[in-house]
């Protein structure tokens, strides 16, 4: 019997590295069973940690610009692999998680600091940049990144911009002839985990502007802001899947580099030989820390689920908790297992705790399906 593990990130508790490691371990010395592991990522966080796991490089720390430019530098991680690309997450340099709660200010935030690494890794000689948009604290439509790659934002009067959300509708013209040979040389690959466009009720603003503390005020400037963005460029891009991505980030980098967007899932699990580990598979383990209809969406574990059903391969998934109104049956699980249901919040998110919860869950799951 084939057991194939594929865990994406219990986010804030458990790698999808560990959780695999920890699943596997729990196999080892079944007769009769053979288990390969097949780690997750969409585009989110984590994404680089599990592409650099299949390429040879090494990893390039930095201090860089944080989010908001009141707050002190941060010292942020890429991955610059032997063949010239580089790994990066958005959410390294201008992630969420950077802020405390009571500091999230999306009309100021800017990701700046993110094209400061993008900066660094051509400077060390990468001419091909994959970029995890997941995680951003930003609603600058990637002001911050085109300015640190050279790029001046300038309003009617002639003046610079500072690339944040508060910025975008002064934007009256923007000068490239700073762009360095380096930046035009470059290739980017937008890994996203969402379908949402730039405007309007399922963009970029409305939809994440409250995530990233705007108020009903601010997420409105924040659309207008957009709005505007997207008319000065042109290309349609204000309704272009995926183009709401990470504050917008794929609006300018589109329009100003040689970028293209592509859905992280299906790019990762592409990188990590997924498909070749389903050859044979008797039976697939995935999960995530939240099960909902958004796993179905884009996410890791639902492309899993559809790549490994698409082949007559059983899915079982190991969650963390599963929404209350997502129907395991409906999404074509043999199984959908909850393990921190119900815990202390200090509990749940342990990681030594969820990786024993969860390498327990597996175990069970492997036992009963070999039984059947």
């Amino acid at each position: 019997m084939k057991v194939v593990l594929a865990f994406d990130k219990f986010k804030g508790s458990a790698t999808a590295q560990q959780l695999n490691e920890a699943a596997q371990q729990c196999l080892c010395g079944l007769d009769n069973i053979s288990v390969v592991t097949a780690a997750v990522a969409d585009g989110g966080d984590g994404t680089t940690q599990v592409l650099a796991a299949a390429r040879p490089g090494q990893w390039m720390t930095v201090p860089t610009m944080a989010p908001l430019l009141q707050m002190a530098p941060v010292m942020a991680s890429y991955y610059l692999c032997d063949d010239g690309t580089a790994l990066i997450e958005v959410a390294a340099a201008s992630g969420l998680a950077l802020l405390p709660a009571e500091g999230r200010d999306v009309m100021r935030t800017t990701s700046l600091g993110t094209g400061m690494l993008m900066r660094d890794a051509m400077e060390h000689g990468a001419r091909h940049i994959v970029l995890g948009l997941g995680g951003t604290a930003t609603c600058d439509a990637g002001m911050g990144i085109l300015c640190a790659l050279g790029a001046e934002f300038l309003d009617d009067e002639g003046h610079h911009l500072y690339p944040s959300g508060v910025s975008l509708e002064k934007i009256a013209r923007i000068e490239t002839l700073g762009i360095p040979p380096t930046v035009k040389e470059c290739r980017f690959s937008l890994l996203t985990d969402v379908t949402n466009p730039l405007c309007g009720e399922n963009g970029s603003a409305r939809v994440f502007g409250p995530q990233k503390g705007g108020s009903p005020e601010q997420v409105e400037l924040l659309e207008k802001g957009l709005a505007h963005v997207a008319a000065l460029v042109g290309d349609d891009i204000a309704c272009k899947a995926g183009c709401g991505a990470a504050g917008g980030i794929p609006s300018l980098m589109m329009h100003l580099l040689d970028c293209e967007l592509l859905p992280g899932a299906p790019y990762v699990l592409g990188q990590t030989g997924f498909e070749t580990a389903l050859d044979g598979a008797d039976l697939v383990i995935t999960g995530e820390g939240r099960l909902d209809e958004q796993t179905l969406m884009g996410k890791g574990p639902g492309c899993v689920i559809g790549m490994a059903r698409g082949r007559g391969i059983p899915v079982v998934a190991v969650c963390g908790t599963i929404d209350k109104d997502f129907d395991p049956d409906r999404a074509g699980l043999l199984q959908g297992i909850a393990v921190s249901d119900g815990l202390p919040a200090d509990e749940a998110m342990d990681t030594d705790s969820t990786l024993m919860r969860v390498a327990r869950a597996v175990y069970e799951v492997v036992m009963n399906y070999k039984k059947s």
